[in-house]
């Protein structure tokens, strides 16, 4: 598998849109997958020899975990959660160095943006303290940028940084 992964990030370095920051970003979620990966092996086995110390056969313990599985209970709801938090953070993360890029390419590098916090959603105290709060991508970055886990919504948070001014101070989601 490891092999596999090494290929992939050859196969993306050579293309020319691809930047050094996508790699990094590409190989953090990877790392990121491979942690919940192992998270759920280690909850499996647990499970496992929990039961098997319970005195369940083999056949029962098999029936178990198949029924686990069709209900995304035990291990298998810890996978289910890991797989759509890393689903919704991969993408939100991955459009939101995208659209930074762009802006920093068009705008340059010293814009000022505004934190938005996301209506129609639910948010944090920590983020409707930023609301309308202004600073450089730099600044916010050191701050803690929207869905990268140091407010209270961690990962969950829809809140935007605005460059250019141009929209309400909150967003309806």
């Amino acid at each position: 598998m490891a092999n596999q992964i090494d290929e992939i990030l050859d196969d993306l370095e050579k293309t020319e849109e691809v930047q050094d920051n996508d790699i990094d970003f590409f190989e953090y979620l990877l790392l990121l997958s491979l942690f919940e990966v192992d998270i759920f092996s280690a909850t499996l086995e647990s499970t496992i020899s929990r039961l098997q110390f319970e005195g369940l056969s083999e056949t029962d313990i098999k029936s178990r975990l198949r029924n686990d599985l069709t209900n995304k209970v035990g291990a298998f709801a810890i996978l289910n959660n890991s797989i759509t938090d890393l689903n919704r953070y991969g993408i939100r993360e991955a459009s939101r160095i995208g659209m930074m890029s762009v802006y920093n390419e068009v705008l340059g590098g010293n814009v000022q943006y505004r934190w938005v916090v996301a209506r129609g959603v639910k948010h944090c105290q920590d983020c409707e303290e930023r609301q309308g709060q202004i600073a450089t991508l730099d600044e916010w970055t050191r701050l803690g940028l929207p869905a990268t886990g140091w407010s209270r919504c961690n990962f969950r948070c829809y809140c935007i940084l605005d460059p250019l001014n141009n929209i309400d101070n909150a967003v309806q989601v």
